[in-house]
């Protein structure tokens, strides 16, 4: 994909999640970020839309973590979230959806 998104808000919330998170967690979600910003991160990851904001999007980097962005004009996004599952109460549904697809990969 030919996108390029600039990071333009977030950072705070990146800086309060990496001071408890360990240094493979740090590495996954900078990764993710990277593919965020090139476009790619809906090739790689499990990406889910918000229904009730069509410009948020929760990525599921790893089994437990989640980074929540907001998408604007396809020029820049900002980080909304970055955690676990059980910390985000905003997309509740994310963890069956995350639950059925371990399944449906459990049943290849």
């Amino acid at each position: 994909m030919a996108m390029r998104l600039q990071l333009v808000a977030g950072l705070e919330v990146l800086e309060q999640w990496s001071a408890t998170a360990t240094q493979a967690e740090r590495n996954i979600v900078y990764e993710a970020m990277f593919a965020i910003g090139d476009g790619s991160a809906f090739l790689i990851y499990d990406v889910f839309g918000d229904p009730e904001n069509i410009q948020n999007f929760t990525i599921l980097v790893k089994a437990d973590l989640t980074v929540k962005v907001c998408i604007n004009r396809g020029e820049s996004f900002e980080l909304l979230y970055v955690g676990t599952l059980d910390d985000e109460v905003a997309h509740p549904d994310v963890s069956a959806l995350s639950a059925e697809v371990e399944a449906d990969v459990d049943e290849l």
